[in-house]
């Protein structure tokens, strides 16, 4: 009785399935690596803490804004010269180191505050003429190769 032996695979099945899992794995890959949606995420939440400020600005009698320190942002109160922490958060800084991003202010320092009207400044003191924002002002959040940013309009306060 001649019995033939149908137990285990044939190496055409092997390789099919080592392709599948290889492209599979591939996919996983490139999307593990690619920061670029948290980085988009992450502008936009930014751009939340920005009109925040700005909001808290033109309903108080206190101007508020936001102040950049490397890979960290704080949101302050000008008067009292202190930080306060942003709606929900635990800190009183935002870090985003953690996300594996960075923050920069291209011009005119690291500060940027809003007046009662929402004008945007360079500096604290909004009461002072020089501290005005003359033009255009952009922050831009960068994850390696990938950036994303953000400009403030002078005189409008308009956040894009």
């Amino acid at each position: 009785m001649n019995t033939k032996n149908n137990s285990g695979f044939t190496i055409i099945e092997v390789i099919t399935v080592l392709i599948v899992m290889g492209i599979i794995t591939a996919f996983a890959v490139g999307r593990v690596a690619d920061n670029k949606p948290e980085l988009i995420a992450q502008k936009e939440v930014l751009k939340v803490h920005l009109r925040y400020a700005q909001s808290r600005s033109m309903n108080s009698n206190d101007n508020y804004g936001i102040i950049s320190s490397g890979n960290t942002y704080s949101l302050f109160r000008a008067s009292a010269a202190f930080l306060v922490n942003f709606p929900g958060e635990q800190l009183n800084y935002i870090d985003l180191s953690a996300l594996g991003l960075s923050l920069s202010i291209i011009t005119d320092g690291n500060i940027v505050c809003f007046d009662s009207k929402g004008i945007p400044y360079i500096d604290f003191d909004t009461s002072i003429a020089d501290n005005l924002q003359d033009g255009d002002r952009t922050l831009t959040l960068s994850s390696g190769t990938d950036s994303e940013s953000i400009t403030i309009t002078p005189n409008t306060g308009f956040i894009q």
